[in-house]
């Protein structure tokens, strides 16, 4: 099994007088256009998944939108609670257990819980220093089914790379 771990993009301040309830706070038109170039990169890169699971949170499935119509996905992501507020190492295993041992998984989500899953898939103690900045991407790959301390981890890249790569001519 493999994972692909997609930081949300650019979002709105928080703002209580805006967005009462923060799980509703969108991309910003920069998010949503700096998520475009990141997927851009990640095609050109050869990055290929085939299910695409998203946070409820508003921001997470913009940003999944964002991916799914980058990549032409014939269908809307998949929502699950477990990538929002309940995300946890040991949650986001079972949501993995769901899919084909041999599949490819692109998750959306946020910060800290995304860092802290890659760090906790790639290492025995949990304490890996990963950052996942606004729109960056982590891979991470299993012999078998995805288990925490087992994963190896294939790739870590920041948002202005992805940028910087989805601009160069080939």
């Amino acid at each position: 099994m493999d994972a692909i771990f997609i930081r949300h993009g650019k979002a709105g301040d928080r703002d209580p007088a805006r967005w009462p309830d923060d799980d509703l706070r969108p991309l910003t038109r920069e998010g949503a256009a700096e998520m475009k170039a990141v997927c851009r990169a990640l095609r050109r890169l050869g990055v290929t998944f085939e299910f695409l699971v998203t946070s409820p949170l508003l921001r997470a499935r913009q940003t999944a939108e964002v991916v799914a119509a980058a990549y032409d996905w014939k269908e809307p992501p998949q929502e699950a609670d477990v990538l929002g507020h309940d995300c946890t190492g040991p949650n986001v295993v079972k949501l993995l257990a769901r899919f084909p041992p041999d599949a490819t998984v692109a998750l959306v989500g946020h910060e800290p819980a995304l860092s802290r899953l890659v760090a906790q898939f790639i290492g025995r103690s949990g304490d890996a220093a990963i950052e996942l900045k606004k729109g960056g991407v982590a891979g991470v790959e299993w012999e078998g089914p995805a288990a925490l301390g087992t994963g190896t981890l294939s790739f870590v890249l920041k948002p202005g790379q992805l940028r910087k790569l989805s601009r160069s001519k080939p």
